[in-house]
């Protein structure tokens, strides 16, 4: 039996695909590597250390699991990594390898890891959809872990959700894009970097989510990600002084199911992130805050806005359109992106 060796860096970019585990040990033998935050030695720094769900649910499935990159590749016919960045280990492990290495996306990004990671930390990259597929070696193939997203289409909506990236409280986060700036006076270009726009007070003013909150009826559901240097008392404490008193909200970072905390929501508002792409999915009304996030794929989402309390009326008042999901995550539309990647992966390894 053909043997593959699954990667695995960071939760909250492998969950996108872990689905597919036990769908490949239907046919081939897998072994796994844990490498930087799913390391067992990586201090979990959120409110719930996911990495126990991920043993729980799929380590029965691999046969060996290794917590660093010195096994023997000869043994594989095909290597999965679960991010497509140069980073954790993963360039040393392509330099390694003695068969295909496929990465999968990092994320919505304006990066570019997926075009200059060829040749330095993979052979091909799946991505989410067509129009990331711009050259020979990208692979749309959607998102499998919202394929489930389908089975909560008619949950009861039970609070309005807002994705944070960062709080006001954070200071200034570079977002790694540089603005080319031209200097008259001196005759040539300069290069400053950009920063990301901060879920602050002015920010989450405009929301006017008690408002929102009046209208349906509902809590606020605030979702934090768990970074190495979050601090939930600080944050809890920032939320406080720039949320209105009579707000009935609560905070969360790591959540299991995600999918499920999407859809009962009757309204999202987030940064631009590959989890806002599942209230997309779900036809629910959702506005993304321009500069909060990486922009990517969200280019061309006319619920991408300036944050401002009529953009967000808008936006809210109505469903996302159907054609952006189509173009943009491959099975989104019918919840089939586990079957885009199990395809390719078997025309790779059995030809």
């Amino acid at each position: 039996m053909k043997r593959i060796l699954f990667v695995t860096t960071q939760y909250r970019v492998g969950e996108r695909i872990y689905p597919i585990i036990p769908k490949l040990a239907e046919k081939y033998k897998i072994d796994l590597v844990k490498l930087y935050q799913m390391h067992p030695d990586w201090e979990w720094p959120g409110d719930d250390d996911l990495r126990k769900y991920f043993d729980d649910k799929y380590l029965n499935f691999f046969d060996n699991v290794y917590n660093n990159i010195n096994v023997d590749y000869s043994k594989y016919n095909l290597i999965i990594t679960d991010d497509n960045r140069q980073y954790n280990g993963l360039a040393d492990l392509f330099y390694n390898r003695k068969c295909l290495l496929l990465a999968c996306s990092h994320g919505v990004t304006d990066h570019g890891y997926e075009i200059h990671g060829k040749d330095r930390s993979f052979d091909g990259c799946f991505v989410f959809g067509k129009k990331e597929a711009t050259e020979d070696h990208l692979i749309p193939a959607g998102i499998p872990a919202n394929d489930r997203l389908e089975q909560y289409k008619n949950i009861d909506k039970k609070h309005i959700l807002v994705i944070i990236n960062y709080l006001g409280n954070a200071g200034k986060v570079p977002t790694g894009n540089s603005k080319s700036l031209t200097f008259k006076s001196f005759g040539h270009h300069g290069f400053v970097d950009t920063h990301f726009k901060l879920f602050d007070k002015e920010i989450f003013d405009s929301m006017d989510l008690l408002r929102l909150q009046k209208k349906h009826n509902k809590p606020i559901v605030i979702k934090m990600k768990s970074r190495p240097n979050t601090n939930i008392e600080l944050d809890t404490k920032y939320l406080k002084s720039v949320l209105d008193t009579n707000l009935n909200y609560k905070i969360v970072y790591d959540i299991e199911n995600d999918n499920k905390l999407i859809a009962e929501s009757a309204v999202v508002i987030s940064a631009p992130s590959t989890l806002a792409l599942k209230p997309i999915q779900l036809n629910i009304p959702t506005a993304l805050i321009i500069g909060t996030g990486q922009t990517g794929i969200f280019y061309d989402y006319k619920g991408l806005i300036e944050p401002s309390k009529d953009n967000f009326k808008r936006i809210l008042d109505s469903k996302p359109e159907s054609s952006f999901i189509k173009n943009t995550v491959s099975g989104g539309h019918t919840f089939n992106s586990t079957d885009y990647f199990i395809n390719y992966m078997e025309q790779v390894i059995d030809g």
